[in-house]
């Protein structure tokens, strides 16, 4: 930040550098990581990057079981792949919106010089019940089609 950026500029009264108005406008008009809220802006970053890598981690693992579980699912077998590509949409499509919009306005607070680390924890726990959910959708179809098929291997 210049001080052509700050409306009034710089305090003029007194060129002394240790005039406390000059110090406070030089503390709170310099920067976008000041000292005090350099712990904020890391769990900040900590928590988006984890949640960056649970959905890189659930979108892998998602392909594969999607792969795995749909390879004998035919319609002669009664089994329907919608279900198992459902849960993993949900999953991960959710918590990749979830992440960007946490990003946003994590950002948003630290233009504002706001705390943001509650901002990432909610959209980290937000992500974690997308997940979640998908995973159950998953499970719910993988278990209809279980129960199907063995109902109709005992017929």
């Amino acid at each position: 930040m210049t001080w052509s950026n700050v409306p009034g500029g710089p305090p003029q009264s007194s060129p002394d550098p240790q005039d406390p108005q000059r110090a406070a406008w030089e503390r709170s008009g310099t920067t976008l990581f000041p000292p005090a809220k350099l712990a904020d802006r890391i769990s900040t970053v900590l928590l988006l990057a984890f949640g960056a890598v649970m959905t890189i981690v659930t979108a892998v693992v998602g392909i594969i079981a999607v792969i795995s579980a749909t390879a004998t699912c035919d319609a002669s077998a009664g089994c329907s792949p919608g279900g198992y590509i459902g849960g993993t949409a949900i999953a991960v499509g959710g918590a990749f919106v979830i992440g960007v919009a946490t990003i946003v306005l994590a950002i948003g607070a630290w233009i504002r010089r706001k705390s943001s680390w509650w901002i990432a924890a909610v959209g980290f726990v937000l992500a974690i019940a997308v997940i979640t959910w998908g995973g159950v959708v998953f499970a719910n179809a993988a278990d209809d089609e279980t129960a199907s098929s063995s109902v109709s291997a005992s017929a």
